[in-house]
């Protein structure tokens, strides 16, 4: 099955896992690419599909609708073996916004908007990662 994420939140997938002098913000990238991958990673086996891109919308095209105006945000694709892992009734993705809500996150990367709580919020007015299912 395939779904799409976009966060507010820099989820580039820098390939950079040891920290080294100088590259500081390429590892912390790396890291919330990480938390992603292990927070996806415990209902199912996932497989990227799509890096994480950065790219610019209107908040409100993607899922935002608490951002109206342009905003950089990270799209990531993915696909899991099993059919529909992320259901709870009739919601194909609930059971993804509970696992990701209030995870913690690395910030003041490359985001565009400045984080109050450091952690992914997916309910609400300041919700900062949406999912679809394709």
């Amino acid at each position: 099955m395939d779904y799409k994420l976009y966060t507010l939140v820099d989820i580039t997938n820098t390939g950079q896992h040891r920290p080294e002098a100088g590259k500081e913000q390429q590892h912390w990238k790396e890291q919330n690419f990480q938390t992603v991958m292990q927070t996806l990673g415990m209902r199912a086996n996932v497989i990227c599909t799509a890096k994480p891109v950065a790219i610019e919308v209107a908040g409100p095209v993607v899922g935002f609708d608490n951002v109206p105006d342009i905003v950089r945000v990270w799209r990531m694709d993915f696909t899991t073996p099993v059919d529909n892992i992320y259901a709870i009734g009739d919601d194909p993705v609930e059971a993804l916004r509970e696992d990701f809500e209030m995870v913690p996150y690395i910030s003041g990367l490359d985001e565009a908007m400045t984080a109050t709580y450091h952690a992914f919020l997916t309910y609400g007015n300041a919700k900062n990662i949406v999912f679809q299912k394709k």
